[in-house]
């Protein structure tokens, strides 16, 4: 989890006023001594990857968004390309998306072959307008992706609304979202698939690594064949029952996260209330030390406990 934290060694006096010698770090991940035992112990065991941890990762963090279904992979950007097929999106159809964003939010319909459709966002939020995408729907589109911009969550209900009026799924891009509710719900349970990051910048991380939380059974079932090569089971479950054998049942991908990651990714989630409070804090401090706004992200009305997400500096 990066803080942003700085160091006395790393601040000069000019005018009497404390000035950074060199830039903000990227990241600074904060990681525990038991986190790093937990992960050691990943590597002296049999199970460095399609082990015991991946599923113990994936059900505590199911668990914590309050989401049935919880499908890791290697990275935010895997996560988002597996929940773009599971949607259905391929060639000759399209996703609404909003351009204020990572490139991966568009580059996930790309890689299916759809098409991505952009549309505005809202001025009062920076989060993808559901007037604006309500105009771009057609016979094409398959899929809704906005993005909880900056740790706001978007405006969820109408998502949902303008999908269940036109037979589409919501991938809500929640990145940077982790530990945000809409309305006293926990993002990550509300949407047809919410995907995260575990960048070492983002809220929790496990070096690298994604994940896609679900309710839906059927969305889970591919995504976890999608990023295992679309093969429909995995190697430790075939070594528990004795059989070798396996079968493709779809062209997937090798997006499975590892062992040592979800270790960390465990512990990490152990701790991610206070992570959470003390990026906070740290907004906090910007906000009352600057003495001018970098960036102003208004606060909607229909969420709370929102994540401060874009690092230290915006809220």
């Amino acid at each position: 989890m990066a803080t942003c934290e700085t160091t006395s060694h790393e601040l000069a006096i000019h005018g009497g006023v404390p000035v950074r010698d060199t830039l903000l770090p990227y990241g600074r991940q904060s990681i525990s001594e038991e986190s790093i035992q937990t992960v050691v112990g990943v590597l002296r065991s049999d199970w460095l990857t399609t082990g015991p941890k991946i599923p113990e990762f994936e059900q505590a963090f199911a668990k914590y968004v309050a989401a049935d279904y919880a499908v890791s992979f290697s990275s935010g950007t895997a996560a988002l390309h597996g929940a773009a097929f599971a949607a259905g999106l391929e060639s000759g159809k399209e996703a609404i998306t909003t351009p204020l964003t990572f490139a991966a939010t568009a580059n996930c319909i790309l890689y299916t072959g759809a098409t991505p459709v952009f549309a505005d966002v809202s001025p009062r939020t920076l989060n993808l307008d559901p007037g604006e995408v309500a105009g771009r729907i057609s016979s094409r589109t398959r899929a809704l992706i906005p993005v909880d911009y900056a740790g706001h969550p978007a405006e969820l209900e109408a998502f949902l609304e303008l999908a269940d009026k036109h037979g589409l799924i919501v991938i809500e891009d929640a990145c940077h979202a982790l530990g945000a509710a809409y309305k006293n719900r926990r993002i990550g349970s509300i949407s047809h698939m919410t995907v995260f990051s575990f960048h070492p910048v983002k809220h929790l991380t496990t070096g690298e690594g994604g994940m896609v939380t679900t309710n839906d059974a059927g969305l889970a079932e591919t995504l976890r064949r999608f990023r295992n090569h679309g093969i429909s089971s995995d190697a430790r479950s075939r070594q528990a029952s004795g059989q070798w054998f396996y079968e493709m049942v779809l062209l997937g991908f090798n997006y499975r996260l590892t062992d040592i990651a979800c270790a960390l990714g465990l512990q990490q989630l152990n701790n991610l209330d206070g992570n959470l409070s003390r990026r906070r804090a740290i907004t906090a401090s910007y906000k009352a030390g600057l003495a001018i706004a970098l960036m102003t992200f208004p606060a909607p009305n229909w969420h709370t406990n929102n994540s401060s997400a874009f690092q230290c500096f915006m809220a």
